[in-house]
C-alpha cells in the first residue's frame, strides 16, 4: 500500500494509517499516566502551598496573641492589678481575644447563624457547639 492520500466521505484528504488495538490502549494509558502524575504534582504543590499558609498563619496569630497578652498585663498592671490576678484572669481574657478574632473574620451570613446557633443554645433546642 502506498502513501497517497486517500479521500473520506467528504472528500477531505487523509493517509491511511496503521494502528493497532493493543497501540491504541498503549497510547491511551501511558496519556493517562501522563496526565495522572501532572494532577498528582499540581496536588503535592498545592498541599504544600497550604501547610505553609497554615504554618505562617499560625506564626502570625501565636505573635498577635503574645502582643495581646503583653499590653493586657500592662493595661491590667497598669490599673493597680497584681501579676497573679493577671495570671487567673488570662485564660478568660484568652478565650474572649480569641472569640473576637474568630469573629471578625466571619461574613455577615456566617455571623448571623452563629447568633441564631448562640439563641438556640440559650434555648436549650441546639446542643451541639
Amino acid at each position: 500500500m502506498s502513501n497517497a492520500p486517500m479521500f473520506d466521505n467528504q472528500g477531505r484528504a487523509v493517509l491511511p494509517t496503521r494502528v493497532s488495538p493493543a497501540e491504541m490502549a498503549a497510547s491511551r494509558e501511558a496519556e493517562h499516566a501522563r496526565i495522572l502524575k501532572a494532577v498528582e504534582a499540581h496536588q503535592a504543590q498545592e498541599a504544600a502551598a497550604a501547610a505553609e499558609r497554615e504554618r505562617s498563619d499560625a506564626e502570625r496569630g501565636t505573635l498577635e496573641l503574645a502582643d495581646y497578652r503583653e499590653a493586657a498585663s500592662a493595661a491590667w498592671l497598669g490599673s493597680g492589678g497584681t501579676r497573679a490576678e493577671f495570671n487567673d484572669a488570662w485564660p478568660e481574657l484568652k478565650r474572649r481575644y480569641l472569640t473576637e478574632q474568630a469573629d471578625s473574620k466571619l461574613s455577615a451570613t456566617e455571623r448571623l447563624v452563629e447568633r441564631e446557633k448562640d439563641a438556640l443554645r440559650a434555648s436549650g433546642r441546639y446542643s451541639r457547639m
